[in-house]
């Protein structure tokens, strides 16, 4: 294999499409990417499911899947089988996160706005944590760094604002907010002693939440403005390359890929209206769950059943929950969407692109605390678990969603398969493994494997292997 580097940098461009990433540099809106792709490759990457970017930046970090390291959504159930939503954070990994596992090697670790690493951690290194980290104090470790990132004008996240009603102020806030978290990143990749480096554009994540159609449609009054918005992305990472010593492996990389949300169709209101869930009248909070209800939805699209082993007041024996879940999944998998209904007779597309039961997506210890089924939407679709409301399918301001597919995986001077042989799309736990072994640190147990090989072997020695799987 190739000699490790000293240094390693992760830059993640939160929700970028791989396939929107290519498009952008090969058009010139971003030359410096356009630069990089042309000294390595983009692969392919495939998020968890389900595609939410919580449970994908736990993967990342851990190189484990969510069966190992707890987080299966960005809300959960309180532990212990309650029933009260909360938001999971960096004390519920149960798997260690990166900057652990490189510390373990005796290397330093700089970790700038990943989402779930709240509140920050003491790690030897500096972190500052992602969404969700609602106060400042707590989201910077060491302290000595909170003067200076104030002075940058550091924010946590964009002010999201009436974005439907202000898209082009709401823009101004999100170009914002990334100038200051480059400003950041640049200041800690030059001043701080550091072996492995990682920073999250989340800039990218919300602009395409509510204006994916700008994005994707030259005819929409803001894609001109959405171009310049890319190219400040591109500005960003030409920045932090431009802060790397020389040697210095790099990655770029995103937690998920990004599509039209042309309907929102919310599970819960399925349940209801199929005889799942008792009505909302009667169940208007998860927490009011009682054994009236069969089943009943997290976001966007996790079902759990109400088996009495699980949860207090539980409905179902463990046998009757698996074939609630056998007839729900063959429920699901029947419905199509016209855009204002759900129904098997609808005069529409599959509502779903697949359907997983647990066990066929997850394994290990918190196998068990996992949802029974696991839907991901077709294209198009935007599956939510919200609890409020009756209707199934509904208006709302967001034009874009997550897909699990067409994410990204890029590693400078890695070697792109030979022609006609294309690669099938990593793991996003092969993630952790390929970074890790770029600086020379090759962790036991995790469950991707290092991928993305490069062409440089040492002297006289053989080329450094590829990773062989292919679709």
């Amino acid at each position: 294999m190739s000699t490790p580097a000293a240094r390693a940098l992760v830059i993640g461009l939160d929700g970028m499409p791989r396939s929107l990433l290519t498009r952008l540099a090969a058009d010139g809106t971003m030359p410096r990417v356009a630069g990089l792709l042309a000294e390595g490759h983009c692969a392919e990457l495939l998020a968890p499911v389900p595609e939410i970017s919580s449970t994908s930046w736990a993967t990342f970090l851990t190189g484990t899947n969510p069966g190992r390291h707890g987080i299966y959504g960005f809300t959960d159930l309180t532990p212990g089988g309650g029933r009260h939503i909360r938001f999971p954070g960096l004390p519920d990994l149960a798997e260690p996160p990166l900057w652990e596992l490189a510390a373990r090697a005796g290397r330093r670790t700089l970790c700038l706005n990943v989402p779930g690493t709240y509140p920050a951690p003491e790690t030897g290194g500096a972190v500052v944590s992602g969404f969700v980290a609602p106060d400042l104090e707590r989201a910077v470790s060491p302290p000595r760094l909170l003067p200076l990132l104030r002075g940058l004008g550091y924010e946590l996240d964009v002010e999201v604002g009436d974005a439907a009603a202000g898209p082009a102020a709401f823009l101004d806030r999100a170009e914002r907010a990334l100038r200051a978290r480059t400003r950041a990143m640049d200041h800690l990749l030059r001043h701080e002693p550091w072996d492995l480096a990682v920073t999250v554009l989340t800039e990218t994540d919300r602009v395409y939440h509510f204006l994916w159609r700008a994005v994707t449609d030259p005819a929409h009054p803001l894609h001109e403005r959405l171009r310049a918005f890319h190219r400040l992305v591109d500005d960003s990472v030409g920045t932090l390359v431009a802060a790397l010593p020389a040697g210095t492996e790099l990655f770029l990389m995103s937690d998920h890929g990004f599509g039209p949300a042309a309907h929102q169709v919310y599970v819960n209101a399925w349940l209801r209206e199929s005889g799942w869930l008792a009505p909302l009248d009667a169940c208007p909070r998860p927490d009011a769950l009682d054994a009236r209800s069969t089943a009943f939805a997290l976001d966007p699209a996790r079902i759990y059943l109400n088996r009495k082993s699980r949860f207090p007041g539980g409905a179902l024996t463990d046998a009757e929950a698996d074939d609630a879940a056998a007839e729900i999944a063959r429920e699901l998998t029947a419905l199509r969407c016209d855009g204002t209904r759900v129904g098997p007779d609808a005069d529409g597309p599959p509502l779903l692109r697949a359907l997983h039961r647990a066990a066929d997506v997850y394994h290990g210890p918190l196998l068990h605390h996992a949802p029974d089924l696991v839907a991901v939407p077709a294209p198009g679709i935007q599956l939510r678990g919200g609890w409020g409301g009756t209707a199934t399918v509904r208006t709302d301001h967001l034009s874009g969603t997550h897909t699990r597919h067409d994410a990204v995986l890029y590693r400078r001077g890695a070697v792109p398969p030979p022609p006609g042989r294309a690669a099938a799309p990593y793991d996003m736990t092969d993630v952790a493994p390929t970074v890790l072994a770029s600086i020379g640190i090759l962790p036991d147990g995790l469950d991707g494997t290092p991928v993305l090989g490069t062409a440089d072997p040492p002297p006289g020695g053989p080329p450094a292997p590829l990773d062989t799987r292919e679709q």
